[in-house]
């Protein structure tokens, strides 16, 4: 039996994910979409012990929340049992999904993500945390330590908190990209494993590198830009910060682009 030809999505936050999303469902009208977010919920269980109970308890809920929203579902394990029965030819899976947790079966998986330069996902990052902490009411917001800590400290204190904890938040983009295989060659990991992959910064070299493997022309769009984004050049202290943290992202960034400049 010929298996489904299915896209799958990974959308790295903070790297153009929203904007990736909607490319596709644009680009591929006629085709179902299907939106699943697991990240969060795969990342607490594999770093169970070093989160606390009431970041648990939001990540549950909000996983949650998006489960029910999406598919009237509360597992993860029906969501994707629901996903495998309903998928056909062409259909696409987009959401915050890191590669070790797709379940998908019965398919042929053609795996496609974009990734941003880590410097500016940080910065991106820190704005975005620190909007949603001042936008909230809820006087729950407190124990969103992370959110806090963006809202109340300078970019570097971010920074330092991050690396604190960076069982949980350190290798951002490899984690989802990548996943826990230690990975000795990132381009070969990439070709072996994607079927489409590029840089937000080089978005015309992935959307030209699409088309040459599926004679589609992806329709571009803009979505979900940060509001009210502060712009500063990085110091010297928080770019060391940032290579420190996100050395494994970095060395990742660089190879796709070198890779890119060489073609």
């Amino acid at each position: 039996m010929q298996k489904n030809l299915t896209y799958i999505v990974i959308r790295v936050p903070k790297c153009g994910s929203t904007s990736l999303a909607r490319m596709f469902t644009e680009s591929f009208p006629n085709s179902n979409s299907f939106s699943i977010y697991s990240a969060n919920y795969q990342l607490m269980n594999e770093d169970d012990n070093k989160i606390s109970f009431i970041e648990k308890c939001r990540i549950l809920k909000n996983t949650q929340k998006r489960n029910w929203k999406n598919h009237r579902s509360l597992s993860f394990k029906s969501v994707w049992e629901k996903t495998n029965k309903l998928i056909k030819d062409g259909d696409i899976i987009h959401g915050h999904l890191t590669i070790d947790s797709i379940r998908l079966q019965n398919t042929n998986k053609r795996l496609i993500t974009l990734i941003r330069d880590p410097y500016e996902r940080m910065l991106s990052d820190y704005n975005y945390s620190k909007n949603a902490y001042k936008n909230k009411k809820s006087p729950l917001k407190k124990f969103n330590k992370r959110s806090f800590i963006a809202a109340n400290y300078s970019l570097e204190g971010y920074i330092s908190y991050l690396s604190e904890n960076q069982p949980i938040f350190g290798r951002y983009i490899s984690r989802f990209v990548i996943g826990k295989e230690n990975v000795r060659d990132n381009l070969e990991f990439m070709n072996k494993n994607y079927f489409s992959y590029g840089l937000l910064e080089k978005m015309d070299s992935f959307i030209e590198d699409f088309y040459k493997k599926t004679n589609i022309k992806l329709v571009q769009r803009k979505a979900n830009v940060t509001k009210n984004k502060k712009k500063f050049d990085l110091s010297q202290s928080e770019r060391l910060a940032i290579s420190k943290f996100c050395e494994e992202d970095i060395d990742l960034y660089n190879d796709i682009k070198n890779s890119i400049l060489k073609n």
